[in-house]
């Protein structure tokens, strides 16, 4: 047994040391921010901020983000683990105010009702990922890191930079410290995020932080008061620091979460988001089946003795679960494809059914967005096929019609109709300025169509005619 350990440490090869190099790099760069001391000493802070979040978009269009808006009091304890946030909102007009609070494993949340339930894990994994990239923690964090190690040098925006290569609370790093003034520009890490229910389509997913707008505090401290974050390539949400204040007293019950909160989170919040069971499925009329469940594929649709799921599900648990679902009600089902109608984010259950090797059709706009899932959960990006002109898809001696169409805010959205349902879907054509757009499309082509389906209800009778057209 001896012999086999002693072998073992020896192909493992010397224990990692941190490259002296980085580590002065570091050591500058704090003293520029005010000392590793004062940074390590930091046990509280309370952040006033505004967050505005930014939809995924993989075009040009300045205005394909839809930003949304938060004002929020974001309170941080360091040492005991703990973090709450209190965030203000506008959902349909009205303002709203929920409080977050994440103590070590645990996450609750106050509503707007002022009643206190339990909140996912996702918003565990958040604040670690909040807390381990804060650059008040990160850069000490990174100096003590035992395989601190220098990269080669890069060049952004016509400036220098140095990469600096370190394992930060088990997140693999690197940190980019401008030559010139030698403070942190950027973070990049890659992770993925499996119980957030927005972002777990994109998989093990590159995510940076960039830091800017560096202003002395009265602390005595410089920090950034601008961060940035961007996924998959992609502007993801801008957080705008107003206010800082550090070591603030916080009352006794800032983060309290007492013993029933912390067991009833452990009894339904502690699993990802989309792990939901498929209980309000429903046969919506022959040959159309309705998932309706949070993340799961819209539906699907009969053709010959198979289904075509329409749309693919937010996780790869989604579009496994709805094949589920079919089997189990149809002892012997198959699915012969996926339709992929969605131009936004979304659809990570395209990683399943690549695996399962089932055929994916999909917009033209929604092309990115599943190459980039299938990419990041290791895919072949060819099991995905663009339908960039209108035709027939054809499954087990039955055919659908596939028709690629500009939905306002959607380009390259796509319908799909079947002839002997009387049925026509996309998406969003819950949307009732989409579904405009649809019946028009229709009433050019002569369709004889009765129900109109959508992701939230595959099919519903066809809204009556708009007064505005």
């Amino acid at each position: 047994m001896l012999d086999i350990l002693l072998l073992a440490t020896l192909l493992q090869g010397p224990p990692a040391t941190p490259d002296p190099r980085a580590a002065r790099l570091l050591d500058t760069a704090m003293a520029r921010m005010g000392g590793a001391q004062a940074l390590e000493r930091i046990e509280r802070v309370r952040l006033d901020m505004l967050t505005q979040w930014q939809r995924t978009a993989f075009d040009q269009r300045p205005y394909a983000d839809l930003p949304s808006y938060e004002w929020h009091v974001d309170v941080r304890d360091y040492a005991i683990p703990a973090w709450r946030n209190t965030r203000r909102f506008k959902l349909g007009g009205v303002e709203r105010e929920v409080t977050d609070v994440v103590r070590d494993s645990v996450a609750i949340r106050r509503g707007p009702d002022g009643k206190w339930a339990p909140l996912n894990v996702a918003y565990v994994d958040e604040r670690r990922e909040l807390f381990t990239f804060a650059v008040e923690r990160l850069l000490p964090l990174a100096r003590h890191a035992p395989d601190l190690r220098l990269l080669a040098d890069t060049t952004i925006a016509g400036i220098a930079h140095a990469r600096i290569a370190a394992t930060v609370d088990r997140f693999p790093a690197t940190i980019f410290l401008r030559r010139t003034d030698g403070l942190p520009a950027m973070v990049r890490w890659r992770a993925p995020h499996p119980n957030d229910f927005g972002l777990v389509p994109w998989g093990e997913m590159d995510v940076e932080l960039w830091y800017s707008n560096w202003q002395r505090t009265s602390a005595g401290l410089a920090l950034p008061m601008q961060w940035d974050v961007r996924r998959v390539g992609r502007p993801y949400k801008r957080m705008s620091v107003l206010g800082v204040a550090f070591d603030t007293a916080a009352t006794a019950d800032s983060f309290a979460v007492s013993d029933s909160l912390r067991a009833a989170f452990f009894a339904t919040a502690n699993r990802p988001m989309h792990d939901v069971p498929f209980d309000s499925a429903r046969v919506a009329e022959p040959g159309l089946v309705d998932f309706r469940s949070a993340g799961a594929p819209a539906g699907a649709v009969k053709l010959g003795a198979q289904w075509v799921l329409l749309e693919a599900g937010q996780a790869p648990l989604s579009a496994e679960r709805a094949v589920e679902w079919l089997r189990r009600n149809e002892p012997g089902a198959k699915v012969g494809g996926a339709i992929v109608t969605l131009v936004a984010t979304g659809n990570g259950g395209a990683a399943w059914l690549a695996g399962e090797r089932v055929p994916l059709h999909l917009a033209p706009g929604a092309r990115p967005f599943v190459r980039t899932v299938l990419r990041n959960h290791r895919r072949p990006e060819a099991a995905a096929t663009a339908v960039t002109k209108a035709g027939w898809l054809r499954v087990s001696g039955d055919s659908l019609w596939l028709e690629p169409i500009d939905l306002p805010d959607a380009p390259g959205a796509l319908l799909v109709y079947a002839p002997s349902l009387r049925w026509v879907y996309s998406a969003t054509a819950f949307m009732p300025l989409h579904a405009e757009y649809l019946r028009a499309r229709m009433r050019e082509r002569g369709w004889p169509v009765e129900r109109i389906g959508s992701m939230r209800n595959v099919s519903a009778p066809v809204p009556p005619q708009s007064a505005s057209r």
